[in-house]
């Protein structure tokens, strides 16, 4: 399936895992709960695709463009969005965790209610993204772009949880925190 043009195509709950799909077009293509665990998304167009409720564990989305996609419940844990375009997406109630997000657009995405713990976050682009009641505790937001105060305000974070220093953090007790 490398390369093919499956833009369109009804995959709802279907197993294409190990699937490899690199650079494939899946524009509006429906993977509703759909399973594709360790499957490979390198470099594909999903744009204004339907991944809701998808079992996408470990999965590699790396260089893909997801603008525009609903991702809405999809357990991504363990899963490579580096360099990812996840601008205006729907990512609320996603599963996360233990993924690498470097570099990854959120530009107006919904992140809310996320499990985003322990995840790489070094270098994304949080502009205009909602992120409430996200979860972020023991992510490394060391060097994320355009994160702010409000932002974090609405999120659940730990003392693992590195955030860049544009946003320094005293601890008062164990799950409480003033910015310095």
């Amino acid at each position: 399936m490398k390369e093919a043009d499956l833009s369109e195509a009804d995959l709802c709950d279907a197993d294409v895992s190990s699937a490899n799909f690199e650079g494939a077009q899946l524009h509006r293509t429906l993977l509703y709960r759909s399973r594709g665990v360790n499957a490979s998304f390198v470099g594909c167009t999903l744009t204004q695709a339907n991944l809701v409720e998808a079992n996408l564990i470990g999965a590699n989305f790396s260089h893909a463009n997801l603008r525009e996609s609903n991702i809405e419940g999809a357990d991504l844990k363990n899963t490579c969005f580096k360099n990812a375009n996840l601008s205006d997406t729907n990512l609320t109630g996603v599963f996360l965790s233990n993924s690498d997000l470097s570099e990854a657009d959120f530009t107006n995405a919904d992140l809310i209610a996320a499990d985003l713990t322990n995840s790489n976050l070094n270098g994304a682009n949080f502009e205009n993204t909602y992120l409430n009641h996200a979860d972020i505790s023991g992510a490394n937001l060391k060097l994320a772009k355009n994160l702010t105060r409000d932002q974090i305000e609405t999120t659940f974070i730990s003392r693992e949880t590195l955030l860049p220093d544009s946003l320094p953090i005293k601890w008062i007790s164990d799950t409480e925190y003033d910015f310095c």
